[in-house]
């Protein structure tokens, strides 16, 4: 007899020794939530991260930004009461800031390092915070984006009232407002934050930089190691684009700061603005080249619409200034097309998503559908169609034809009555497929209806559908739906599907090693689908599951609606 096993522990070698931690301290006064990330290596030192405002889930550079970085990384929400803070306080009661110095420095405890061996980084709420923390409680170094100094006056601001009522109390009075906007400039008047590495990066283009920056860098006065990096450049026109520009230059300081180097930049203005010149030259031969740029950005299907909305221009600059462009949709297939309007909309950012030698804005550059339900596909028949964008500017000539293409890579499956609707795209193309909802009936299709229920026009149905060989392994594997059909119509309605591999295997073919184990469909939530479109009468049941390039269907039954 084999001797028994001892339990399974974890391979130490499949360890992600990096992977982030996410988690609330409770040591201090007030719960903090926080982020953070080991050391690659010996790395012997930590980034605290403070967040700006509306970082996306609290958290800035909580993505790829900071993937590069050898060091400790902690990143610490602002986010207490269901506010913003500034890290600082709630109605004049520092706790939040005494909590949040508390768990850095138990942080530092557990990795052995020192104040010295931090620094800190933010962007604007999160670059106050640095420059505040830094400069109160002497942690060396401090990489602030685009801070406010003035932080009063900046959150009893009525934009930002609600913040300023948290932190100031109700009625934000005056002397509270004096306060906080003396925080950070009166540590500087004191001492010019001597000890520090300070590096600021900022922009003349930032709408705050009048008030919040250009008054403050005298301050910096007895600080040996001051940097300002000051952006000029095309692709930076507002607050909000700082930061993204100087990610690369930003990184580049944090490493070397986590490598013991301590970069001496002075007073160091970066970008590019081009001769006015030569840029209208090129801008204008640009025009008059055979190219047309269409990027569907958002996508959806409602029913018989489609959704379709994104960026479609002509690239370069036209001799006339300002032209009218016509903007339609082109649906090509089996021999055919159709074309349908779309409306002009404005388009944000196109000097950056699209810049090529030179920034260009293309503020009508956006298209949307006419109609606020979409775009009918109405007369579309069964088949697979490419989409592209006709754009024609009349005082120009230009009549120009472009594949769609889209910005992030998309899969949406939805059912129409007696069709389902499948909208793909990538970087290459869109394609539309039409095709009736009831598909293949396949031997190799594995179907069991474990579980039905009618209530009225309520409908419930749950089971197991997959097809042997094409692999079920994931929740995304496929899309399922009810479908009832009459003589006198058809209607179809979406379906949910579960993990239940204790039911799934029992179907699973002797021999056969893939896994289905997501095999198994059900109404959402188990709570039933409430057929109210449909017709009274008898009806087929069918379960039909979509995946890629089939569709497979299988009877369950019928049913009746009265």
């Amino acid at each position: 007899m084999n001797s028994a096993l001892p339990p399974l522990v974890p391979n130490a070698a499949a360890i992600d020794r990096r992977a982030i931690v996410s988690g609330t301290d409770t040591a201090g006064l007030v719960p903090v939530e926080y982020k953070f990330r080991p050391a690659d290596g010996d790395a012997r030192h930590l980034i605290v991260v403070f967040s700006g405002l509306g970082a996306p889930k609290g958290y800035h550079f909580a993505g790829k930004s900071l993937e590069s970085q050898r060091a400790n990384i902690l990143w610490i929400r602002d986010h207490f009461d269901e506010h913003y803070s500034y890290y600082m306080c709630r109605n004049m009661s520092f706790d939040i800031e005494f909590s949040v110095l508390s768990l850095i420095d138990r942080t530092l405890a557990g990795l052995n390092l020192t104040r010295g061996d931090v620094s800190l980084f933010g962007v604007s709420k999160g670059g106050s915070a640095a420059l505040y923390y830094g400069l109160k409680y002497g942690f060396r170094n401090i990489v602030s984006v685009v801070p406010q100094f003035l932080i009063g006056d900046y959150v009893s601001d009525p934009r930002r009232a609600t913040t300023g009522r948290y932190m100031l109390g109700a009625d934000m009075p005056q002397q509270n407002v004096d306060a906080l906007n003396h925080a950070i400039p009166d540590m500087l008047k004191s001492y010019g934050a001597q000890g520090h590495n300070v590096y600021l990066i900022t922009s003349e283009a930032d709408e705050q930089y009048p008030v919040e920056i250009a008054p403050h860098l005298n301050l910096f006065w007895n600080c040996q190691n001051f940097n300002v990096i000051r952006t000029k450049s095309d692709m930076v026109r507002a607050h909000g684009e700082v930061s993204g520009y100087n990610m690369p230059l930003m990184n580049g300081i944090l490493s070397a700061l986590t490598e013991g180097a301590e970069p001496r930049l002075g007073f160091l203005e970066n970008g590019f603005t081009p001769d006015p010149g030569t840029r209208r030259h090129v801008m204008l031969e640009r025009r008059h080249a055979d190219t047309l740029l269409a990027v569907l950005k958002k996508q959806d299907i409602r029913a018989n619409y489609l959704q379709l909305s994104g960026d479609a221009f002509i690239p370069g600059e036209s001799a006339y200034g300002e032209v009218q462009t016509l903007k339609h949709l082109v649906v090509e297939g089996g021999g055919k097309s159709w074309e349908f309007p779309l409306a002009v909309t404005p388009a944000e950012h196109t000097y950056s998503f699209y810049f090529d030698q030179y920034a260009s804005d293309y503020a009508d550059g956006g298209f949307a559908p006419e109609h606020p339900n979409g775009i009918a596909m109405t007369g579309i028949p069964s088949g697979r169609f490419d989409l592209s964008i006709r754009l024609t500017s009349p005082s120009e000539g230009i009549d120009r034809r472009t594949p769609l293409v889209a910005k992030r890579p998309f899969d949406l499956r939805r059912p129409f009555r007696g069709t389902e609707i499948c909208l793909t795209g990538d970087d290459k193309s869109v394609k539309l497929l039409r095709r009736p909802i009831i598909g293949h009936v396949s031997p190799e299709t594995a179907f069991s209806l474990e579980k039905t229920w009618q209530k009225g026009r309520v409908l419930h149905v749950e089971g197991v559908f997959f097809v042997h060989g094409l692999s079920a392994a994931q929740h995304s594997h496929a899309s399922y739906y009810l479908v009832l059909r009459n003589a006198q119509g058809t209607y179809s309605y979406r379906l949910g599907m579960s993990g239940k591999p204790a039911v799934v295997r029992k179907h699973v073919r002797r021999g056969d090693y893939n896994s289905y184990d997501y095999g198994y469909f059900a109404t959402s939530g188990y709570k039933g689908i409430e057929a109210k479109t449909a017709e009274p009468g008898d009806y087929e049941v069918f379960i039909s599951m979509s995946r890629e390039g089939a569709l497979f269907s299988a009877p369950a039954g019928t049913v009746r609606l009265d």
